[in-house]
Formats: structure tokens, C-alpha cells, sequence
């Protein structure tokens, strides 16, 4: 449909400029994407509402309300050549941009954003760029992907919402440098938590699942909506999952479990119940477990375990281990008691027909043994009722003139027991009384052997207790 009154316009004030356009090798057979030619059309068209009527308001339908029928009225093949133009199509793009709140605070001043910076004509038209959005919006701002001082919410769309982008398009996005830290992967966390906003402009639901385990617990990932492009680029690429510094500990083993229960989510991120299974085979394994989750099909598998061999054991246990596994708990119990509940280990060593912990001959040499790593036997034994019981039913708890039976690794025990008894005498009344020791060590009856040794002073011991000094003296030693 032509306008006449524009075609009149056309031929009066603007055809000068569009025929010395044409003589100097315009190409008017344009099509949208060689973009429209503004500066020949500058004379034509006073203000830019002339062709983008809709943008005031807000109408995206008519943001370019010329139509090809109006182009067509001037360019007829008569007068100007025609044009190939079969409208305006709309880029895909993630951009939200309120025109209408532009538009009042910039007075309809198109210029300001879209004309060529310098450019001498009014219609030296470009798209806005960034660089014009910035001047305004981000003054503190060290560029376009500077996180800490824009947010990206303010000029994009969640990117679910952006349908009109290719998965090519979307894959291309820059990465922003706070991206490129050593560290980001540990505290990227905390920024969805308090900008998630930002990341949906670039993420979807499916760039968190490719490593969380736990996706669908964590909030911020769920305030995603899923999107098949991203599902396709991120499509058979295994999750990332770094070693926290937490794990480089050397008493890691022995507390993993005290932080797992105290932050279980922690470690969701990372591990399945399988995962833990490696270790943890057994029936009895740690209940904290149970609130992991576990792997699906497709999903990401999470830190997969290689310490151990198949069936849940971990290395070094073979199949023989069970016979020899005495000496790697002797060396190592802290290590063992990670796994291993001590019920576990009397199931075998005190259960009826089964075998005890030390060995058929164990009883001949076992004070050699228990007088070496006393401390070793009292983690099974009771040395105040199992030792003297047993000691005392064979008839070796009885002290003799020569010498003592329950000290037989040392032959001159008698002799050489006061530095022992100084050192631990609490040790010695596992068995012992006082009366044993007033045997002796009395200066009222007895071998009145002294127990004192070189330098001691007795007024300095009365004045702490004269009544420990009664009960071997009459008088106080020391005092006149």
C-alpha cells in the first residue's frame, strides 16, 4: 500500500540525496541483515518515530513499523530502484532492555545509544553496545563482566527465557575472569547463593547437575529451570570435583566421619553412598550415609574411590588377610578403629569354638610380652581382676623370699622394683597393698627398709602431711 504523502516527501525534499546515493553505488537491493542504510534516508525521516513507532510504548511488534508495501511506494522500479526487503526480523538475543524507561529518562534522544560515536550526521545508526550501556550503569564498573560491581539481571534474560538462542550462541558466551580463579569452583557456591539471578543469564539446571550430586537439594539450583541446549553442550562431559584442602589433612581418615555428620551437604556435592560404599561395605556402616545420594543412570558419578579393591575392600586387605591382620592392628589400631567397631573384632576372638586373639602357646610367654606393652594388654584385659584372678588361681600372685613370680621377666625384680614402683606406683596397686609394701618399708616393724630415695627431706614432706609419715613412724622424721 503506498502513502502518497511520503512519496511527495520523497520527491521533494529527499530524492537529491537518494539519487546521488545511488550514482555513487549504493546497493539498495539490501536485505536485513545488510542492515538499512539511515544516513541516505536521513532527509526523509525527521525523527526516528517515523519508522520505530512502537518504541515509546513498548510494542516489540512495532518497534519497526515500516513495512515493505511502504518501502515499495517510493522504491516502484520506476522512479528508484526496488529493494528486497521482506521486513524487519527481530535478533535473537538475551538482552531485556525497557525502551519506554530509556526513552523518558533520555527524552526520546536516540542518539545517545545508537549513533556512531563522533559520527557528523544524525543517522550514523549502530546498534547499542555495551560500551553505552556502561557509561550509564556501571561506573565503578572495570568492564562488561565485571560480577563484583554489575549485575547482569539489570540488561539479560535468564537465558531458559532467551528461546531464540543457539546452542553455538549460547557456547560462545565469554567467561567472566572471576571464572578463571584457582578457587572458583569452591566458592562459586557462594555467589549463586546470593546472585543467582546473574548466573541464570548463562546457566540453566543442567550446568549444576553435570557435577552436583546433590542438585536437588540445593536451592539455588533448583530456582533454575532445566534447557536442552545447555543439556546438549554439557552432554558427556564428566563433572569437575577438586580436593578440598580439608582432605589433604593427615588425620583426614580418622575425622572425615565428625565432618560428615556435622555438614553433610558439604560432601553431597562429591559423594554417593557408593562412593562411601567403598570403605563402608559392611551392614554396619555409619548411618550418615544413608543421606547421601545415590548415583543415577546418566547422572554424574562423583569422586569414584580407587583406594580400595573390589568387594569394598580397602588396599592391602587380600583374601588372606584375615590370618595376618594381627600385626597390621597391632601397628595401626587408630586406622583400623575407622572402620571397625571393637564388637567386630570379639565376634571372633571371644566367640565360643572360635579362636582367641593370641596364639595356642600365648600363655608360657605372655609375661614377656604384657611387661613390655602393659598399656597394649589393658585394651582387652582388666589388670586389676583378670591378671591377679588368673595369677592367683595358678598359685604365682605369692611373693617368696627369692624373688616374685608375677615379675619373672626381670630375675632381680626385688631389687630393682623401687625405681619402677616411683615411676607408676598406681600401676603397682593393681595388685598390691600397703600392707605389702609395710612388709618391708616400716621403720615400726619389719625389715625397716628404707623406701626413701638419695636427697630426700623429711620436714619437707611433714609439712605437707604429717599423717602419710605416721603410717610408717611413731614420731615425725624431721621434727624435733
Amino acid at each position: 500500500m503506498r502513502r502518497p504523502d511520503r512519496r511527495a516527501t520523497l520527491r521533494g525534499a529527499g530524492i537529491v540525496a537518494v539519487l546521488a546515493a545511488v550514482s555513487g553505488g549504493w546497493l539498495l537491493s539490501f536485505s536485513a541483515q545488510d542492515g538499512f542504510p539511515h544516513e541516505t534516508h536521513a532527509r526523509l525521516f525527521p525523527t526516528c518515530a517515523g519508522c520505530h513507532a512502537g518504541i515509546a510504548a513498548g510494542d516489540t511488534a512495532t518497534f519497526v513499523s515500516i513495512t515493505p508495501e511502504e518501502c515499495a511506494g517510493c522504491h516502484d522500479g520506476a522512479e528508484l530502484p526496488p529493494v528486497e526487503w521482506q521486513g524487519f526480523q527481530r535478533p535473537a538475543s538475551n538482552l531485556a532492555f525497557p525502551h519506554p524507561t530509556h526513552v523518558a529518562v533520555l527524552e526520546m534522544d536516540c542518539v545517545i545509544c545508537h549513533n556512531l560515536p563522533d559520527a557528523p550526521l544524525r543517522m550514523a545508526v549502530q546498534r547499542a553496545v555495551v560500551g553505552a550501556c556502561l557509561e550509564c550503569h556501571a561506573s565503578d564498573a572495570e568492564g562488561h563482566l565485571d560480577l563484583a560491581a554489575i549485575d547482569c539481571a539489570t540488561c539479560h534474560v535468564p537465558l531458559t527465557q532467551a528461546a531464540g538462542l543457539s546452542s553455538e550462541r549460547i557456547a560462545g558466551f565469554p567467561r567472566p575472569p572471576n571464572h578463571e580463579l584457582a578457587d572458583f569452583l569452591f566458592t562459586h557456591g557462594e555467589t549463586a547463593a546470593t546472585q543467582g539471578a546473574d548466573c541464570s543469564v548463562c546457566h540453566a539446571r543442567d550446568s549444576c547437575e553435570r557435577c552436583h550430586l546433590n542438585s536437588d537439594r540445593l536451592q539455588p539450583i533448583t530456582a533454575l529451570a532445566a534447557d536442552a541446549r545447555i543439556a546438549q553442550l554439557v552432554a558427556g562431559r564428566p563433572g569437575e570435583w577438586p580436593e578440598p584442602d580439608s582432605h589433604a589433612q593427615e588425620n583426614w581418615v580418622g575425622v572425615h566421619g565428625a565432618n560428615a555428620r556435622a555438614e553433610i551437604e558439604g560432601c553431597a556435592s562429591c559423594h554417593s553412598q557408593q562412593s562411601c560404599a567403598t570403605c563402608h561395605g559392611g551392614d554396619d556402616r555409619p548411618a550418615v550415609i544413608a543421606r547421601l545420594p545415590q548415583t543415577r543412570p546418566g547422572g554424574p558419578a562423583g569422586v569414584v574411590l580407587t583406594g580400595a579393591a573390589p568387594g569394598g575392600r580397602p588396599a592391602g586387605h587380600t583374601l588372606d588377610f584375615v590370618l595376618n591382620h594381627g600385626t597390621a592392628a597391632a601397628l595401626a589400631m587408630p586406622n583400623c578403629s575407622t572402620c571397625h567397631a571393637e564388637r567386630q573384632c570379639l565376634e571372633c576372638h571371644e566367640g565360643a569354638g572360635r579362636p582367641g586373639f593370641h596364639p595356642v602357646d600365648f600363655v608360657a610367654r605372655h609375661s614377656a610380652e604384657a611387661y613390655a606393652q602393659e598399656a597394649e594388654c589393658a585394651a582387652c584385659h582388666s589388670r586389676e581382676g583378670f591378671c591377679r584372678d588368673c595369677h592367683t588361681a595358678v598359685g604365682l600372685n605369692v611373693v617368696r623370699a627369692t624373688g616374685s613370680a608375677y615379675h619373672d621377666a626381670v630375675p632381680d625384680w626385688l631389687i630393682a622394683h623401687p625405681a619402677a614402683a616411683r615411676q607408676d606406683l598406681e600401676a603397682c596397686t593393681t595388685c598390691h597393698q600397703q600392707s605389702s609394701c609395710l612388709r618391708c618399708h616400716s621403720a615400726k616393724a619389719g625389715f625397716r627398709i628404707s623406701p626413701h630415695g638419695p636427697g630426700f627431706d623429711p620436714g619437707r614432706v611433714a609439712d605437707r602431711s604429717t599423717m602419710s609419715c605416721a603410717i610408717c613412724h611413731f614420731d615425725v622424721p624431721g621434727r624435733p
